[in-house]
């Protein structure tokens, strides 16, 4: 029985690092595109980073590269943060106060959320992640078709 338990929970897949991708970026995807970690997710998201490995390592260099501005984003917003100043201004002279102004969302709030929606248009092809990628149902309430 130790074994049928054992094997059930055994890995399936593993990242393939020997082209464009680095041990954790697998992790840094599921981070970036909010979705629920669990060894399903975790061994999805490698064979889809595998099989955008396999189409095309132009794209794979320009998710990596999304994923640094996706963390550089993340580490103002937390600076910024600190604060608590998120989108607020200065206003009246003899008084101060915080306002907020315009929608109230800060530009690294808005950079995330674009990184994000990029990165998962690259892995729309990706079956096993449809219904939990930001704008394909899981998020945004509405589906996209894909034909092949």
């Amino acid at each position: 029985m130790g074994t049928l338990i054992q094997s059930q929970y055994s890995r399936i897949m593993a990242l393939d690092t020997s082209g464009s991708w680095v041990e954790g970026d697998d992790l840094r995807i599921i981070e970036c595109l909010m979705l629920p970690f669990g060894t399903y997710t975790l061994d999805c998201t490698q064979n889809c980073c595998n099989q955008l490995q396999a189409m095309s390592d132009a794209a794979v260099l320009r998710v990596r590269a999304l994923l640094d501005e996706y963390d550089a984003a993340d580490a103002a917003e937390s600076t910024q943060n600190l604060g608590d100043t998120e989108g607020k201004v200065l206003v009246k002279a003899d008084v101060l106060e915080w306002e907020v102004t315009g929608n109230g969302v800060a530009g690294t709030t808005q950079e995330k959320a674009n990184v994000r929606a990029e990165i998962a248009r690259y892995f729309a092809f990706c079956s096993c992640l449809g219904s939990v990628l930001p704008g394909t149902g899981g998020y945004a309430g509405h589906s996209g078709l894909i034909r092949s």
